[in-house]
C-alpha cells in the first residue's frame, strides 16, 4: 500500500522573506514588509496590492514560481524581470511579527 504524497504549497498564501524583509499573505489580506495590514487582489498563484502611505512604491505584483519561491515586482510587472529588477522571495517558517 502506498501512502499519501506529502502536502505541498500550491497557493501564494503564507509567510515570505527576502533578506530582512518579511510579509504574510492570507487570502486577500497581507501584512506588508512595512508592517501594514491591508487587502489586495489575490489569485491562487498571484497577489497585487497598492502600497500604503508611508511605504516606498506605488504598486506591488507577485507571482508564485514554485512551492517555495515567489517573484515580486515593485511598481508593476516587467516583461523582462531578470533585467528590470524583479525580487526573489522565499517562504519562511515564522509569521511576520
Amino acid at each position: 500500500m502506498f501512502g499519501a504524497p506529502p502536502a505541498v504549497a500550491d497557493a501564494i498564501d503564507g509567510n515570505w522573506c527576502s533578506g530582512v524583509k518579511r510579509m504574510e499573505i492570507s487570502g486577500p489580506k497581507i501584512v506588508t514588509p512595512g508592517g501594514n495590514s491591508i487587502e489586495g487582489v489575490c489569485g491562487r498563484h498571484d497577489f497585487t496590492y497598492t502600497v500604503p502611505a508611508g511605504e516606498p512604491g506605488a504598486r506591488v505584483d507577485m507571482d508564485l514560481i514554485g512551492n517555495e519561491d515567489m517573484r515580486l515586482w515593485a511598481n508593476g510587472r516587467s516583461p523582462i524581470p531578470q533585467i528590470v529588477g524583479a525580487q526573489m522571495w522565499k517562504r519562511c517558517a515564522a509569521p511576520v511579527s
